[in-house]
């Protein structure tokens, strides 16, 4: 992820403006709001995803035990979301991921910051496959991590 974008992320005004970039040109009020939460979900998690750690091994970890759940949190309200606006909410999976459990975080990250960048709607689906991706991969670094730990 570029600086600019992660500057963006953290900046609130910044950060909001990608989230109106996602709005579809004339939405009803339901489709303004599932589209706002949404996509502020995502920032939000882009936020855990490239947060800086210092290289502490326990802020790492936290990191990503956080990321992991609030990727689940977006999950467990997907199907309502998509409910709202009419959507059919089946998970499409996502393309796999290689590499260690931290290559695996940047690599997801990378994936739905390219969802982040185009603008207009996007079929939820779509999106909480990338969730999906992106919390997995943290269980992996997390699972990873403790393998080293505890042998």
């Amino acid at each position: 992820m570029d600086d600019e974008l992660r500057t963006r992320l953290f900046d609130p005004d910044a950060a909001h403006d990608l989230v109106l970039a996602h709005r579809p040109a004339l939405p009803s009020a339901v489709e303004g709001v599932v589209s706002d939460v949404v996509w502020s979900e995502v920032v939000r998690l882009l936020r855990w995803a490239t947060a800086e750690t210092g290289g502490s091994p326990a802020l790492e970890a936290g990191t990503w035990w956080r990321l992991a759940a609030e990727c689940a949190a977006f999950l467990r309200r997907y199907p309502g979301l998509s409910a709202e606006i009419a959507e059919p909410w089946d998970l499409v999976p996502a393309p796999e991921l290689r590499g260690t459990g931290a290559q695996r975080v940047a690599a997801a990250a990378d994936r739905l910051t390219g969802l982040l960048h185009p603008a207009g709607p996007l079929p939820l689906r779509r999106l909480a496959a990338e969730v999906d991706a992106l919390g997995a991969a943290a269980i992996g670094a997390l699972a990873e991590r403790a393998a080293t730990l505890y042998p």
